[in-house]
């Protein structure tokens, strides 16, 4: 080969190469300045008046934006650059106007009227509340319980008279050959005792033999019949045990067997039904529902009505407290006259130990208390105020108040879903239930909704009562050493055992139950 070509060739290429080069720096440079003069056009210019949108509720072009030289204000427009330019790269006239930055306050007026717009959609994410039904559960008729409470009673004030009255008939030289000396016991006194503590027996018993053989649109008139002919019958004997009572004591001890009479007429006014009955209450009265009478029942009924849920709840806390009213006074009347009256009537000469005599009495109250309250608030009737409290749901006040919340204006007739932010009576509260029928700041509604939300842990407390009496109860069995302490203590654990036990297996199946029902209301709540 030539080497002339060769180098002609290596030319060639080396020249190519130098034309190349300058030529892609060139478009290189010349896109980049077409760039730069694109997003660096004064704010003035017409291109940027044209690229704005038209204020329809002005119906003019708006003025022409000023360059701005300070910092960017809480009220002022955020868009503009600091540099005085405004990026428009990006906007389009169809596109909505972009929300108000968090540091943009709201005005309070137009606040508060887009706030009733949103209020009513606020039930449309209302969740119900699932319910778990509660398993069958035996639980003792009206009949059993009286049976099993007027043994209690009895069994306890005859303890009380051991401990007035025992004797040391063991001893060689014992002038007795009983455990008690039957002649200082006032039979009259036990009679007025035996007629306080059982006539609901009597009652319950002829209540269910009149109801057997009557049909069943005479019960009320019947019942009610019932209860006035017995009322005279007790108050005979009753004023005929006091007036052979006050033939060998005092009259001042008179106004002891009489005080109770005046603590009920306080509690139950002139109604009848009390006194006979533990779980039968009066009519309740009440102004929400129109001037009407409503029979209190434990039922509940699942409703979307905010009026019917509160309504529901007033009248199941007025049941309640007025069952708690009836077992503070029956337990307090049963221990009054099983261990507080034999020790007021006892002899001025008698000896006795008041110690162990008081801690009886106390004994005697919680037994019965926990008794009544078994009895009373059975896991069904638990049940049905559980379901209440639910659809009630609760509010928890927000203590720090801040304006550009979005909040809603509490309504009575709206239905508020979970976390809910509403105003009332110048509070701001968030709804916490699932369900949300309550009033903000009620307190009434809250403790309805912090006791029955979970009964499990009402039953618990009533468990560990009762679990501490009888652990108590069996720690003083051990340290005694005295016959009739044993007997005593011995009894009244026998009594404590079948309350214990009843308690246990209620609380057992209402923490699974719940637990359950707790699992299902978060899923369906998240």
């Amino acid at each position: 080969m030539n080497p002339w070509d060769k180098t002609v060739g290596d030319d060639s290429k080396t020249v190519s190469l130098c034309l190349l080069v300058p030529a892609v720096l060139s478009i290189a440079a010349a896109w980049s300045v077409r760039r730069w003069w694109s997003n660096t056009l004064p704010l003035h210019t017409h291109a940027v008046s044209r690229r704005r949108k038209l204020n329809p509720a002005a119906g003019r072009r708006p003025p022409a934006l000023s360059l701005i030289k300070g910092p960017v204000t809480k009220l002022e427009d955020t868009s503009a650059m600091p540099s005085g330019r405004r990026n428009i790269s990006r906007t389009s006239s169809n596109r909505p106007p972009p929300p108000p930055p968090p540091n943009v306050l709201l005005n309070d007026d137009n606040h508060k009227s887009k706030s009733y717009g949103h209020a009513a959609d606020s039930t449309s994410r209302v969740i119900s509340p699932k319910h778990i039904p509660i398993p069958s559960i035996p639980q003792d008729g009206n009949f059993v319980f009286e049976i099993n409470m007027f043994i209690f009673t009895g069994m306890t004030s005859f303890l009380q008279f051991l401990h007035l009255y025992r004797t040391v008939w063991w001893l060689p030289q014992s002038y007795t050959r009983y455990t008690m000396n039957f002649y200082l016991i006032d039979p009259y006194l036990v009679g007025f005792i035996a007629t306080i503590l059982g006539r609901r027996l009597v009652y319950c018993a002829l209540s269910r033999i009149l109801m057997s053989w009557s049909p069943s649109t005479l019960w009320p008139i019947l019942q009610q019949l019932l209860r006035l002919i017995l009322l005279a019958l007790v108050l005979a004997s009753l004023v005929w045990c006091a007036y052979h009572i006050m033939q060998n004591h005092p009259i001042v001890n008179i106004f002891y067997l009489c005080y109770p009479i005046s603590v009920y007429f306080i509690l139950f006014g002139l109604s009848i039904s009390p006194f006979f009955d533990v779980t039968s209450l009066p009519p309740i009265t009440k102004e929400e529902c129109k001037g009407r009478t409503v029979i209190v029942k434990p039922l509940h009924n699942c409703s979307n009505s905010p009026h019917a849920i509160r309504e529901e709840v007033e009248v199941l806390k007025t049941d309640f407290n007025n069952r708690m009213k009836q077992i503070l006074f029956s337990s307090v009347l049963n221990a009054y006259y099983a261990g507080f009256v034999p020790c007021c009537f006892a002899q001025s000469f008698l000896y006795y130990d008041v110690y162990w005599a008081t801690q009886h009495l106390a004994f005697v109250w919680l037994g019965c208390f926990t008794m009544y309250i078994v009895h009373c608030y059975p896991v069904k009737y638990c049940d049905v105020l559980h379901r209440a409290a639910l659809h009630l749901g609760r509010w928890a006040r927000i203590e720090g108040r801040t304006s550009h919340i979005p909040t809603h204006i509490w309504a009575d007739s709206t239905l508020w879903h979970q976390g809910a932010l509403v105003k009332h009576c110048k509070e701001l509260y968030k709804a916490e239930g699932i369900s949300n029928a309550a009033e903000p700041g009620n307190q009434t509604h809250a403790r309805f909704y912090a006791v029955f939300n979970n009964p499990s842990v009402l039953l618990c407390s009533l468990l560990g009562l009762q679990l501490s009496l009888v652990i108590m109860q069996i720690v003083i069995l051990v340290r005694s050493s005295e016959w009739y302490h044993v007997i005593s203590l011995a009894l009244l654990l026998f009594a404590n055992y079948y309350t214990l036990f009843k308690l246990s297996r209620d609380y057992l199946v209402c923490w699974k139950v719940y637990k359950a029902e707790q699992m299902i209301q978060d899923k369906i709540g998240g």
